[in-house]
């Protein structure tokens, strides 16, 4: 007998999971200096939603998050709407239309397919001893699902307030993707590095989490993006290189082998980024998950290629 079985017993950390369903999206047009995030989750089981847009142009950031009404239909949606953010999906996996409109900014974004999506479970298929997304982010439950794709986006933004007030702008860019859901919880994330690549002959997503409970088991998760198809890395490491502005490192080696056994090294220029912007994901608690979207330039050595990366570093801090 255990004595402390009659009394009232202490709420499990696997307990405050919740299921979210996550939608991001990307777009880099260094061309014409000018750069968007959108975001947007839904945790059906509390009716509430988080959505978030930013825009920087020469300079000019434009930041919103808020919470914001459960979209409503939600299942099975072809559109959805989180406040002044919309997501159509014209066609799955294909194209997709992003569009946000407020007192200070319209903006309307196409993301078309620029190569196959990619679903991380493959990952856990071909390293079955690794710490997978899903056993770190629902604490071995597998009931988490991440996918990622490579994209195109062209499209207009329209500033209607600050210093470009009444500038359009026709953009054409670089973009990704990424959908995720299923039981989870941002805030018992401890720190993590999520980088997408787009170079003019492949693409590459490359992550590393650790969580609050296991920080020790660390997951070390990617893939090569290719015409032909997508192949799971075998291998994973991530160096930060030095010290740049706003507290990120000045470089960032990506070390990665495919399962066939080819080797890339990706170096990101992070410390002179063209874009470095924060993503608000969820409404702060006691703590809030910070992340740090740095855009800028890579280079891999293998290949000579020079591409553009978005190198997301987050950690979980005091509100």
């Amino acid at each position: 007998m255990l004595l402390h079985e009659d009394y009232p017993h202490a709420v499990p950390t696997r307990a405050w999971l919740r299921w979210k369903e996550n939608y991001f999206w990307v777009f880099m047009d260094p061309e014409r200096d000018i750069c968007c995030l959108a975001h947007c989750t839904a945790e059906p089981t509390y009716d509430r939603a988080f959505a978030s847009f930013t825009v920087l142009h020469k300079g000019q950031k434009i930041i919103i998050g808020k919470e914001v009404p459960m979209p409503a239909p939600f299942e099975h949606a072809r559109t959805l709407r989180y406040g002044g953010l919309t997501i159509d999906f014209v066609k799955p996996q294909a194209e997709f239309v992003v569009e946000y409109e407020d007192d200070a900014v319209a903006a309307r974004l196409v993301f078309t397919r620029r190569m196959h999506l990619f679903d991380f479970q493959a990952c856990a298929d071909v390293n079955p001893d690794w710490f997978s997304i899903s056993e770190n982010t629902a604490f071995e439950r597998n009931s988490f699902r991440h996918q990622g794709q490579c994209m195109n986006a062209t499209g207009n933004v329209t500033f209607k307030s600050g210093d470009f007030a009444g500038t359009s702008i026709n953009v054409d860019g670089s973009g990704y993707r990424d959908h995720s859901w299923g039981m989870r919880n941002d805030q018992m994330t401890l720190d993590h590095n999520w980088s997408f690549f787009n170079f003019p002959s492949m693409g590459f997503h490359l992550m590393r989490v650790r969580n609050v409970i296991r920080p020790e088991s660390r997951t070390a998760e990617g893939y090569i993006a290719l015409p032909e198809g997508n192949e799971v890395m075998k291998s994973l490491e991530i160096e930060n290189v030095g010290e740049g502005p706003e507290g990120m490192p000045d470089k960032v080696i990506f070390r990665a082998v495919t399962l066939s056994g080819k080797p890339y090294t990706l170096v990101a220029d992070v410390g002179n980024a063209f874009a470095r912007l924060p993503l608000h994901s969820q409404k702060p608690g006691s703590k809030v998950y910070l992340n740090v979207e740095n855009m800028c330039r890579v280079r891999c050595e293998e290949t000579g290629e020079e591409g553009l990366a978005n190198i997301e570093i987050g950690a979980l801090k005091d509100a």
